[in-house]
């Protein structure tokens, strides 16, 4: 039975077919290329031949059988696109989740180190990330994925200049969110507050670009990076604290491979006047694999 499975981000959309716990050929998409879903995975299944079923993880909340990207216009009703589409089912998961039902698949060459720690065995584990907008799911063991908006928590300030910036995006929207300053959308936001603060007048950037110009010296783009990974780090060790992640946490996401001070993560990651010692023996490292995403979909679609 070959089973349609499909990674969708708020800016780009992986399907593929898997069978045994593996998935084949990858067909990615930007989703701004395609109005719907339904075109999406009709030009995906155009090249990557028949599925008798789906499972798509979804980057927003899941409501039943609806969903809705977060970042982007799309909108999801499993029943009417199975019905489109001529599958016998199809099943929609936050795209976090699926990431977490990779993680007991990964391979030491799958991850990259940060900090080893001291794995408990069959102790919850955690995966972030940082991508369009800032995903966060769980994993435990014996039980499965655990689905969660913990990236729309609100953002916690830990020095003067994290306060001030705090201050300055709640002037424009109101309540802020980690998701506001630690995504792709947020390092741009981060960027523009700090320009603004400093009294700098520098160029909007993007993500690529922001990395480019603190390469290139620009003090604006490299204090928007070191404030990025910083309250990253401290967000990570939250939520290695709320899940009891003694199994590790890993990160993920596109704005993970951006480089960064590894010391200083792990400082602020382990910042805690009563649980230093505890975070220091979290595991803490970074997925290295291509698509974590589409390897849990194929781990789920085995239990399916």
């Amino acid at each position: 039975m070959s089973t349609l499975i499909g990674d969708i981000g708020g800016t780009q959309a992986r399907f593929a077919l898997a069978s045994g716990g593996r998935y084949g050929v990858v067909v990615a998409q930007r989703v701004a290329e395609h109005a719907t879903p339904l075109a999406a995975i009709q030009a995906a299944l155009a090249v990557l031949g028949p599925a008798t079923r789906a499972i798509l993880a979804i980057a927003g909340p899941i409501e039943g059988d609806r969903a809705s990207l977060t970042n982007a216009a799309w909108h999801f009703d499993a029943p009417a696109l199975a019905a489109a589409l001529g599958l016998t089912s199809l099943r929609l998961v936050n795209d976090l989740e699926a990431m977490a039902w990779a993680l007991p698949a990964l391979t030491p060459d799958d991850l990259e180190t940060w900090q080893a720690g001291e794995a408990v065995p069959g102790a919850p584990q955690a995966i972030i990330a940082p991508g369009t907008g800032l995903g966060v799911a769980g994993f435990l063991p014996g039980h499965g994925a655990l689905a969660t908006e913990a990236g729309h928590m609100g953002f916690a300030p830990r020095d003067a200049t994290e306060a001030a910036l705090l201050a300055w995006l709640s002037a424009r929207q109101g309540a802020v969110c980690a998701e506001d300053f630690l995504s792709g959308l947020g390092l741009a936001t981060l960027h523009e507050g700090i320009a603004e603060l400093r009294g700098i007048a520098v160029p909007p950037r993007d993500g690529p670009e922001i990395s480019a110009a603190a390469e290139a010296g620009c003090p604006v783009a490299q204090e928007a990076l070191a404030i990025f990974w910083r309250g990253l780090a401290g967000f990570c060790g939250d939520v290695a604290l709320l899940l009891g992640a003694r199994g590790g946490v890993s990160l993920a996401g596109g704005v993970a491979r951006v480089p960064t001070d590894r010391a200083a993560f792990l400082e602020r990651f382990q910042d805690r006047p009563r649980m230093r010692s505890y975070l220091a023996r979290v595991p803490v490292r970074r997925i290295t694999h291509p698509q974590p995403g589409l390897l849990g979909l194929a781990q789920l679609a085995l239990k399916a």
